[in-house]
């Protein structure tokens, strides 16, 4: 048996979906496996500070090293 994974982004469009897949020759079966965040704090942070515009900018990578020393 193989197995085709498909990606939404917008919930809303699943039931659409597995009605279409459904009609298609040969699917035997559909299973919906929700994603797990498995992002600890330290990443979550960094995401919410890039959101708010907390970053810096370095104009080589020299200048980056003494930033995050």
């Amino acid at each position: 048996m193989t197995q085709l994974i498909v990606t939404i982004e917008d919930a809303s469009l699943l039931p659409d979906l597995k009605k279409a897949i459904k009609m298609l020759r040969g699917v035997g079966n559909i299973s919906v496996k929700k994603a797990e965040t498995s992002l600890n704090e330290t990443t979550l942070r960094a995401m919410r500070d890039v959101k708010e515009g907390r970053t810096i900018k370095c104009k080589s990578f020299e200048e980056y090293l003494e930033k995050v020393k």
